[in-house]
């Protein structure tokens, strides 16, 4: 596993796209914090940037890069290795790329214009978030043997949860708002990690008053210590179920 994992950082530090992501990151990063003037505000930008950013190259860089190197899996899958070592070395090597983009890219900029504390959740979840959308890239390729249909599959599961999940979810409180749907909410939010990331930066930054009634729910089970926690044992299951999920269906793949 250590050795696939080696020989794939290699291979990903010589990709020109890992330098352009951490270079983009960079440039976005330092000039929302030099053009906001104020470091509340400049994390506030950057986290919509980033949490709709981040998860939409990471996954669709890992379907991407799994299929053009399933040539070279195939050749690894002949040896006398482990399926499992293969995948798990691959995933290690993408998720440390690209958390290294990600800490040169953000954790730079955040270190020197940002309080730490504040910061420090945002660099949190969008870490957990990369690893959380490199796993669920990995599922996708591994079910997908298309590269075109696989790159759909990963751009529509990106939107559903940008875009589409916050509107259901609005929706849903909406219309049973006359009901005690209040310890359900938390739950239905944690089936969404990008929403999951913006409610914990929100409590952080204490905007959940700007968020109305959703907002004083998610302060209610989240605000504490004890629901930062939680929040961040959801967002690490993201990690795991997928990773788990596609090393499993690497298992029982016909090469």
């Amino acid at each position: 596993m250590w050795k696939v994992c080696k020989y794939t950082l290699i291979d990903l530090a010589r990709n020109r796209f890992m330098l352009v992501y951490t270079l983009l990151l960079l440039a976005i990063s330092w000039g929302l914090f030099v053009l906001e003037g104020d470091a509340i505000k400049g994390l506030l930008a950057l986290e919509q940037v980033v949490l709709a950013l981040v998860p939409l190259i990471a996954v669709v860089f890992t379907v991407t890069y799994f299929h053009n190197l399933s040539d070279f899996t195939e050749l690894l899958a002949v040896q006398p290795l482990r399926r499992r070592s293969i995948l798990l070395g691959q995933l290690l090597a993408l998720g440390i790329a690209m958390l290294v983009a990600l800490v040169v890219g953000m954790y730079l900029p955040i270190a020197v214009f940002a309080p730490f504390d504040i910061g420090g959740v945002l660099m949190l979840c969008a870490a957990l978030l990369t690893l959380s959308f490199v796993s669920i890239g990995a599922l996708i390729a591994m079910k997908n043997r298309d590269k075109a249909r696989a790159v759909g599959f990963g751009l529509a599961v990106w939107a559903v949860m940008v875009i589409v999940y916050d509107a259901l979810l609005l929706w849903a409180m909406l219309a049973f708002g006359d009901r005690p749907i209040e310890p359900f909410v938390v739950p239905i939010a944690a089936l969404n990690p990008i929403d999951l990331a913006r409610i914990m930066v929100m409590l952080k930054v204490d905007l959940a008053a700007m968020m109305g009634y959703s907002g004083a729910v998610y302060k209610q089970y989240l605000g504490s210590v004890g629901g930062i926690m939680m929040a961040t044992g959801a967002l690490m299951l993201w990690v795991i179920v997928p990773a788990w999920w596609s090393l499993r269906a690497f298992d029982r793949k016909d090469l």
